[in-house]
């Protein structure tokens, strides 16, 4: 009897690492990416803080430029690594002083979502405005103070909607992805 109990409290000190409410991979991954969304949140609210457009402003493409859906049932991590190629290569194109560390962590924030989509079973989406977003930039390159603005007040907006999907992530329609 008495090595029975020895043997049941040696299981007992054994398990308890395993079973002490580590996270799991998968929490991990999403615990960082809230990390990296917020302080990207703080960064742009810094930079951004300065100087605001005029909210009538008009300029034709800038639909070009993601904003969040309206509709959470379509937005998954798949259609929010997309939105946030779009947003990195924005922000390169546009050539933003202060913006590196945003940008950086926008790459870091894109390779945790992509891998957190691809365990939801979604794809990884690449921004599909990529070409026609390069050219609207570059046209209008006179205009970069009150793009640059609308890409951190969208990217800002995006990266709190960002948040409520990592609560609510969506598992995509499909087989596992291999």
């Amino acid at each position: 009897m008495r090595s029975f109990a020895l043997s049941v409290w040696a299981v007992l000190w054994v398990l308890t690492p395993v079973c002490s409410g580590r996270l799991t991979t998968t929490e991990k991954r999403i615990q960082d990416a809230r990390m990296l969304a917020r302080s990207a949140i703080i960064r742009i609210q810094q930079l951004n803080g300065r100087f605001r457009p005029s909210p009538n402003i008009e300029i034709s493409g800038l639909n070009l430029i993601p904003a969040p859906l309206r509709d959470s049932a379509q937005e998954n991590l798949g259609t929010v690594h997309g939105a946030l190629s779009c947003f990195i290569e924005s922000l390169s194109a546009l050539q933003i002083s202060n913006t590196g560390q945003i940008q950086a962590d926008l790459k870091n924030l894109k390779v945790l979502v992509r891998s957190l989509a691809t365990s939801h079973n979604c794809l990884a989406s690449k921004c599909g405005t990529s070409r026609q977003l390069k050219n609207f930039l570059r046209r209008n390159s006179a205009f970069v103070l009150t793009i640059k603005h609308i890409v951190l007040d969208r990217l800002q907006n995006y990266l709190s909607r960002l948040l409520w999907v990592l609560d609510n992530p969506l598992s995509c329609m499909g087989p596992p992805l291999i």
